[in-house]
């Protein structure tokens, strides 16, 4: 019994097909990102806690990551800190600089590894037991928004690269010391006040 020739034009076609399928596909991978590169569907690169830029820095030198997005609104969080902290929408820390009110203590080659944190249209939100009357913003030098709580602007730490990570907290660099924050508002740790 012979082979029909239909089987013998499906294998060709099936192997057309793959050839296709591959050229397709090496042709997909050449516009793969090389390091150091934006992919082309616009995204930075991954953030990196080494010391290197680990992203692209926009005009007037603000961090551009997605730690650096728009944070809708603030909650509590307690995984992987010390104690409750402040945390964004997607549980993001954020940390204060000790001594920074307007944002001036964090520029340039600072923001290469603190990112500021930017509100939303319509401004920011808390939940939680966090208080809305400490919730604000700032206008840095550079024209751009920045969230503050308890008058003191808000950051995200490169380091941070998921969810629940605090490694920015009590962080000693050459901007000063950074901090989660409390619901209260204030730099973790800090003492509060004594009782006589």
């Amino acid at each position: 019994m012979t082979t029909p020739c239909r089987t013998d034009s499906a294998r060709a076609g099936s192997g057309a097909m793959a050839a296709l399928l591959g050229v397709v596909l090496a042709a997909g991978l050449a516009g793969c990102d090389k390091p150091g590169e934006g992919n082309s569907l616009g995204d930075s690169p991954p953030a990196a806690a080494t010391g290197e830029t680990p992203s692209v820095v926009g005009e007037g030198g603000t961090l551009v990551t997605d730690a650096a997005d728009a944070a809708g609104s603030l909650t509590v969080m307690s995984v992987g800190g010390p104690a409750d902290y402040v945390a964004d929408d997607r549980r993001r820390a954020v940390y204060l600089l000790e001594g920074d009110t307007d944002g001036s203590k964090c520029i340039d080659a600072c923001l290469r590894q603190w990112a500021p944190l930017f509100p939303p249209t319509g401004g920011p939100t808390v939940s939680g037991n966090l208080a809305p009357v400490l919730l604000g913003t700032i206008e840095r030098a550079d024209g751009s928004q920045q969230v503050t709580y308890n008058g003191h602007p808000l950051y995200h730490y490169v380091g941070d690269t998921q969810p629940g990570t605090t490694l920015g907290h009590e962080r000693d660099d050459e901007w000063g010391e950074w901090y989660l924050v409390t619901p209260q508002g204030n730099a973790l740790g800090e003492e509060v006040g004594k009782l006589d």
